[in-house]
């Protein structure tokens, strides 16, 4: 039986911070509309995602401005991970574990999301756009629909002088940690990033985030899957990496171990044994929503599977789910436990997180996640 350290207790032997995260910044806004006509009136689609253009998105949010159940929060999916990361192994933020890196505009939206980052305990280093607005996602909810409504503005541009402006240091960095959707404008800076991780023994790891990306980046993401050392990804995006990499397979759940298999060959890893189950080809997180197991594969096709954990009280919110499920598992990686105690905690993130509407995160930590 292997001891699994608490985290708290294993994270206070690393230096600080410990993380680095690089992604799409985003304003969120939580909406309950009385019914669907605002829907209509934009063309929205409904249980879907629509990206609207900048002076749409200013005139929907004065209609929305006329709700009376209006919500904002810190949005984007490795600055969601960022914060519950860092909530996870210190509300207090006496000690910073992460940093986060993203294209902000130069307004009173970016102001308020940098003011909702920087009291989450995250240190941020945005690159500031001014000449673009703040990204922004409104989630329009009714008793029957969820609408997601985007425009990503600024963070849609990072740049290799921004991140040579950010003057970052990596002595101290375990985890570089990508989402997809910054290779859909950054990949030369992913690249960049990925050339510092190998100079320095860092981790890399990687989220798909999304089926649509592959449409037209789909060499970026098989790229950036051959350099990361995990790569995140749920049920259907997995599918669409399989299809992207010509690999064939009977069942949904063998991906994880082909593409496992593919990356020892394709790299040349050695078949020797080795302790760092991080170093010995690739590791592949896969989850299948909240009736499937979530899994694991490692090493020579070792794998572990999680049932998904029911919450005690109902469900809220899904969206911020694989997010939860990513902090909870590279908490894990930092606190050098090995993968079914990162992927088992991973899973009881989640589902406390999915009780809450979008990422806001309360006070302290609740007593079973402090293990």
């Amino acid at each position: 039986m292997v001891e699994k350290i608490p985290l708290r207790k294993s994270i206070t032997k690393l230096d600080v911070p410990a993380i680095i995260a690089f992604g799409n910044p985003l304003l969120d806004v939580y909406v309950s509309l009385k019914n669907e006509d605002l829907l209509k009136k934009y063309n929205l689609m409904v249980d879907g995602e629509t990206e609207l253009p900048h002076e749409k998105m200013q005139e929907l949010l004065a209609d929305l401005q006329l709700e009376s159940e209006y919500r904002v929060s810190a949005g984007g999916s490795a600055q969601n991970s960022m914060r519950i990361l860092q909530w996870l192994c210190d509300e207090t933020f006496k000690n910073r574990y992460t940093i986060y890196c993203g294209g902000l505009g130069n307004d009173s939206r970016g102001t308020m999301l940098e003011n909702l980052v920087r009291t989450a305990g995250v240190d941020i280093r945005y690159a500031v756009h001014s000449s673009l607005p703040t990204g922004n996602c409104i989630a329009l909810t009714t008793e029957s629909s969820r609408s997601l409504v985007a425009n990503i503005g600024a963070a849609g541009v990072y740049t290799l002088d921004d991140l040579k402006k950010s003057n970052l240091s990596l002595d101290t960095i375990k985890i570089i940690y990508i989402e997809g959707f910054f290779l859909t404008h950054s990949f030369p800076v992913a690249k960049e990033l990925v050339k510092q991780a190998e100079e320095r023994d860092i981790i890399i790891a990687f989220n798909l985030n999304g089926t649509y990306i592959f449409n037209d980046h789909h060499i970026a993401i098989c790229e950036m899957v051959g350099y990361a050392n995990i790569v995140f990804g749920n049920a259907r995006e997995m599918e669409a990496l399989a299809q992207s990499l010509n690999v064939t397979y009977d069942d949904v759940t063998d991906i994880p171990f082909l593409l496992n298999s593919l990356k020892r060959i394709t790299v040349n890893v050695s078949n020797t044994v080795n302790e760092d189950w991080l170093r010995h080809g690739g590791v592949f997180v896969m989850t299948q929503g909240e009736l499937a197991p979530a899994i694991a594969v490692w090493g020579r096709s070792q794998s572990v599977q999680v049932q998904p954990i029911k919450p005690t009280i109902p469900v809220v919110d899904t969206t911020g789910a694989g997010d939860s499920l990513v902090a909870g598992f590279l908490a894990g990686v930092l606190a050098q436990w090995k993968p079914k105690h990162c992927l088992e905690y991973g899973c009881k993130v989640a589902s406390f997180m999915v009780t809450r509407l979008g990422v806001m995160l309360p006070d302290n930590v609740p007593p079973d996640l402090l293990e």
